[in-house]
């Protein structure tokens, strides 16, 4: 399976290894992803192997894609599931000589591709709300069917962390694992799509007083973030600059998520991690985590700022929201 290179995009291909490990038992399913996937990759269930290929701008990258497609040649793979539509991406199963290359030929890469899914022609025409959403698309083409309008039964992606490991890592970061924690992805603080900083403050300045360990988490983009917060909630724990793989940990070891639209929001969703997300303005649908736990903030659509800002989301809906998935996890039987 050729899969996406972001985190978000990658995490949602699991649902499409789900109906494949179904559909197919026993058999082995390997992925190629960009290397930074490649450590998520071990916590998806059903998934035996990652191929790590870099992301190449304005370039095809033919001595990198040359080496990938030796190493996938002596795997004699049977079938390759294209998640991501690009002609570079189909190149590669092409050239490996896997026989049967199934996905969208969005790039028209007809020939590359020799196996379409149900209403192709119509998903390649799609555009703005009939447009199909990437949870839809991927496990379209491991089903090899349409876009179905009712009675949904696709799986949600998962991951799992085994449990000897979470505790390592706790010892290793020195994690009391009796305390709660709030994770916060507040994302880069000059996008659209991450919520007013003084607002993450007010939420990690609240939690912290009432005992809860706050981490900030994320990568390089939320480190400034990250500083912001720290300088108001100096016994918040900067973990955006901790190695990729650990941000797994973190999120799984996380008694609430905090998060706005990225890649850390899917992988904490598919961690099963009570999750509280802020969208722009009917953004949460396309663009959201499927799981069914994550509870989906927006603005309402009266809000006079652009769909992709965040304004319009209070403090007080997202402290409720917070409580609520609490109460949630801690007693699911009365959700």
């Amino acid at each position: 399976m050729v899969c996406f290179p972001a985190v978000g995009d990658f995490v949602r291909c699991h649902s499409a290894i789900r109906i494949l490990a179904k559909k197919f038992p026993g058999h082995p399913i390997d992925v190629v992803t960009s290397p930074g996937n490649v450590a998520f990759a071990r916590f998806m269930p059903h998934v035996r192997k990652a191929w790590a290929l870099k992301k190449q701008h304005l370039r095809l990258g033919w001595t990198e894609r040359r080496d990938l497609v030796a190493e996938l040649r002596n795997e004699n793979y049977g079938s390759a599931y294209l998640m991501t539509s690009s002609i570079k991406a189909a190149l590669i199963p092409f050239m490996a000589g896997i026989p049967e290359r199934i996905g969208y030929p969005q790039e028209l890469q007809f020939g590359l591709v020799n196996r379409l899914p149900a209403d192709w022609l119509r998903h390649l025409w799609a555009f703005g709300p009939r447009k199909t959403r990437l949870y839809e698309e991927v496990c379209s083409i491991a089903t090899l069917g349409a876009k179905p309008t009712t009675n949904v039964d696709w799986p949600s992606p998962q991951m799992i962390i085994p449990p000897a490991e979470l505790d390592e890592w706790r010892s290793r970061a020195g994690i009391d694992a009796d305390k709660p924690a709030l994770a916060i992805f507040a994302g880069d603080v000059e996008s659209p799509r991450s919520w007013p900083m003084e607002r993450f403050i007010s939420i990690a300045k609240d939690y912290s007083s009432r005992g809860w360990a706050v981490w900030i988490v994320g990568g390089p983009r939320e480190h400034d973030a990250a500083n912001r917060i720290r300088a108001e909630v100096p016994q918040a724990v900067d973990f955006t600059t901790t190695p990729l793989i650990d941000v797994m940990y973190q999120l799984g070891a996380s008694t609430l998520f905090l998060g706005v639209n990225g890649g850390m929001s899917h992988a904490a969703a598919a961690l099963n991690t009570p999750c509280v997300l802020i969208f722009g303005s009917n953004l949460s649908y396309l663009h959201g985590p499927v799981n069914e736990h994550v509870r989906f903030l927006e603005p309402p659509i009266s809000t006079p700022s652009w769909i992709e800002e965040t304004l319009g989301v209070s403090e007080e809906r997202v402290r409720e929201a917070l409580a609520g998935a609490l109460e949630e996890a801690r007693h699911p039987q009365s959700a």
